[in-house]
This record gives C-alpha cells, sequence and structure tokens, in this order.
C-alpha cells in the first residue's frame, strides 16, 4: 500500500489532460466564488486601510481629538467588515464545499477514466455537510497546533472520495480513510504540500488558479485509487 508521489502525479497528469474540461469548469466556478468575497469588500478594506493611516497620522502629531475620531471610525469599519464577511461565510463556504464535493466526484471518474453513475444532489449536499464539518474541525487543531492539525488533515484526506464511491456514512468512511493512510502519512503530507505549493503559485494569476485547482484534486483523486486499488490487490491474512 506504499504510495509513489512521482507515479501519483504521473497517473493525475495524464488523467487531467484526458478530462481538463469538466475539470476547469467545475475549478473555475470555485475560483470565482472564493474570489467573490475579495472583490466585495475591497472597498471597505480600502476605508479601513485609509482610517488606519490617519489615525497613525493623527498619534504622530498628538493630535487627540482627531486621533479619537478615526479610532472610533475604525472600530465601526472593522466591526462592518468582519459582519460582512462573515455573511459571505456563511452562504458561499457551503457552497465552495458542495462544488469541491462534485469536482472530487469528476477527478475520481478521470483517474479511473471512465464516468461512473452521477449521485444524488441530495447525497452531494450531504456529503458536502461532512465536508464542512471536518474542515473546521481540521482548521481548530491547526489554530491549536500546526502538527495536530496537519496529522488530523492527511487522516481525513479520503473521507469525501470515499463517500462518494463506496456509499458509506460519515464515521464509516472516516474509519476507511484513518487506515488508508495508514504508512503513507509522509508521502500524502508531500502530496498536499506540494499540491499548496502548486495553488499559491497560480493564485497571482487568477486564470491559473482555475487548472491548478482541478490537477490538485486529481492528484488527491489519483493518490486515493493507488492505495485502494493496491489494498484490494494485495492477499488477506487467514
Amino acid at each position: 500500500m506504499k504510495l509513489s508521489v512521482i507515479a501519483c502525479y504521473g497517473l493525475a497528469w495524464r488523467s487531467f489532460s484526458k478530462w481538463w474540461i469538466p475539470l476547469c469548469l467545475i475549478s473555475g466556478m470555485i475560483v470565482v466564488f472564493q474570489l467573490l468575497p475579495q472583490l466585495l469588500v475591497r472597498s471597505d478594506v480600502n476605508r479601513l486601510t485609509s482610517t488606519a493611516y490617519a489615525l497613525a497620522t493623527a498619534l504622530s502629531q498628538n493630535d487627540l481629538d482627531k486621533a479619537e475620531e478615526a479610532s472610533s471610525e475604525l472600530t465601526a469599519q472593522a466591526t462592518a467588515l468582519l459582519h460582512k464577511l462573515a455573511r459571505f461565510i456563511l452562504y458561499l463556504f457551503p457552497l465552495v464545499a458542495l462544488l469541491t464535493v462534485i469536482l472530487l466526484m469528476y477527478a475520481n471518474w478521470a483517474v479511473r477514466d471512465t464516468r461512473g453513475r452521477r449521485r444524488p444532489l441530495a447525497a452531494l449536499m450531504y456529503i458536502a455537510v461532512v465536508h464542512v464539518v471536518l474542515a473546521m474541525g481540521k482548521l481548530v487543531a491547526f489554530l491549536f497546533c500546526f502538527l495536530p492539525g496537519a496529522y488530523l488533515y492527511i487522516k481525513l484526506l479520503f473521507v469525501s472520495l470515499i463517500m462518494l464511491e463506496e456509499k458509506t456514512g460519515a464515521a464509516a468512511a472516516i474509519g476507511i480513510s484513518w487506515r488508508m493512510t495508514r504508512g503513507n502519512f509522509w508521502r500524502l503530507f508531500l502530496l498536499m504540500l506540494m499540491n499548496t505549493g502548486i495553488q499559491m503559485l497560480a493564485v497571482p494569476t487568477v486564470i491559473g488558479a482555475i487548472p491548478a485547482t482541478g490537477f490538485a484534486n486529481t492528484a488527491r483523486a489519483a493518490a486515493f485509487r493507488m492505495i485502494a486499488d493496491r489494498a484490494r490487490l494485495e492477499p488477506k491474512p487467514c
């Protein structure tokens, strides 16, 4: 069940090159919804920056009246910005999660080079909810410490793919993912670091983020496919 990162990327590239149109279409929607909050709050951020500069100027000139006025305005603007971001996260994060689950479904089909049966929307929405809950759990773990967060991220890496393919519930998928990643933690960690690097390099170009997102998820599906197939081929102990 040992994973080869080079072989995984080779499989991901061959799969992505054949299925790049649907993968890029779904990736494009994900990128748009990820960029949308940044575009919608840009004017608020500019006003906040201007007010912060005015506060710093007033403090440097020891103008307490202007400093107090700027401080109150800065607090109000920051609060309004946080409320707006919270609303975007509430509405857009579940939608991005649903699109990510659909992207993983297509990525898994690409790796298998065959189009499987599409899951009902209700099932996809259920998997998306699980995806969101696990993402929040991983985020909390990362906030406490990087290593526990990274460990949890890798151990739960295949949950969505398992639910898509095996049609299992969340608890069973978590257990299967935990077992599948056993013995491959550092290889999968390297794979995810490389995927993150590819996406970060592509983000400034905006357009480049679309194929990068599609390819990164195809690489995840390729790792899942290789480990799952090898596990089926290995003889079971008597």
